[in-house]
């Protein structure tokens, strides 16, 4: 009862963290892919098949993966905690090591941003160089190593980009800011501020915060992103504007794609596949040690010139292309929401 109890707690911290990267629908859009394992991708690999993006460049494709849970994951003390399934050995692991990492690299952080207050104020790459050993190292700790696809469609290291992947899972941020090898902010919820340790790092290192409910705060992350984006920044925003229950790809707002044409910045649609029945909607923690997941990075989509409506179909198709099937948007999902 005490271990259920102690999960319990540490999850109701950690939830409204990984939430605020959730940002109003009306400005954010996209969501990470991931795709499968490696003995899947060696097997497709070896038949030859390949699956072509919107732009033209041909991307490997990989092997379906699966929707459901392993069987172990019913044998490690699987609880249901606030009407939600937690998993008590692995939930309570990544809880303690997303706090504990946090604390250990907290002077780090302190000493990363008098740093960049002073030398590299409008970027603070120091910051964004611990937050990122943070996250990989919180799933390093749960053993979790998503593989990565298509690291030459990523942008040279000093171009700001803005990344739309898609967003099914709260495991998203943690594995995009640890395991995508380029610096970047997030838009996310004001509420992040307020959770202790992490929400001041976040806050260190520039991310943008939004208030949800409030018109005038909605516009002033609009400009504060175009600004973070013209000053050298790459933003990550979830186009579908929240969590994918189902774990398919769902509509795209506006948002994003009218940030990025104002900055005069490119897209980077990104596919984050197989991670969504590690920790749904109906999780409060990871119900497993998350394997066959796929980060898949799919080339870059320009917006100088073009008609806003064919980026954003363009950024989602992309993303959709690189989905296994039971991820893959519905047909009547299939055209971007206004």
């Amino acid at each position: 009862m005490r271990t259920s109890e102690g999960v319990c707690a540490l999850a109701a911290v950690l939830l409204p963290l990984a939430s605020c990267f959730t940002a109003h629908p009306t400005l954010l859009k996209g969501s990470m892919a991931r795709g499968i394992g490696s003995w899947e991708h060696r097997a497709l690999v070896a038949q030859g098949r390949r699956a072509n993006g919107p732009q033209g460049v041909r991307m490997m494709a990989t092997a379906e993966g699966s929707p459901e849970l392993p069987r172990y994951t019913n044998f490690i003390g699987k609880v249901k905690l606030a009407g939600k399934d937690a998993s008590v050995v692995v939930g309570l692991l990544f809880v303690i090591a997303c706090f504990g990492w946090a604390a250990i690299l907290y002077p780090i952080i302190g000493l990363s941003y008098g740093f960049a207050r002073g030398f590299d104020n409008t970027r603070r790459r120091a910051v964004d160089w611990v937050v990122h050993w943070w996250a990989k190292m919180t799933c390093l700790s749960i053993l979790y190593v998503p593989k990565v696809i298509g690291k030459e469609n990523l942008p040279p290291k000093d171009e700001a980009v803005m990344y739309v992947p898609n967003h099914c899972s709260y495991l998203d941020i943690f594995t995009l800011s640890g395991f995508l090898p380029r610096p970047f902010k997030y838009v996310s919820k004001i509420e992040i501020l307020r959770i202790p340790l992490i929400g001041w790092a976040m806050q260190a290192a520039g991310h943008i915060a939004i208030r949800r409910m409030d018109k005038r705060s909605q516009l002033q992350t609009f400009k504060d992103t175009v600004e973070s984006l013209s000053n050298g920044n790459s933003i990550v925003t979830f186009a579908e504007g929240t969590r994918s229950q189902s774990g398919k790809l769902m509509p795209f707002k506006k948002g994003p794609i009218k940030m990025a044409i104002k900055a005069k910045k490119r897209i980077v649609p990104i596919s984050i596949c197989n991670l969504h029945k590690w920790m749904p909607d109906t999780a409060l923690t990871p119900l497993g040690i998350p394997m066959g997941v796929t980060i898949k990075v799919h080339p870059a989509v320009e917006t100088e010139g073009r008609d806003e409506d064919l980026i954003l179909s363009d950024v989602f198709e992309a993303i959709n292309s690189g989905l296994p099937s039971f991820q893959k948007a519905d047909k009547t999902d299939a055209s971007a929401s206004s």
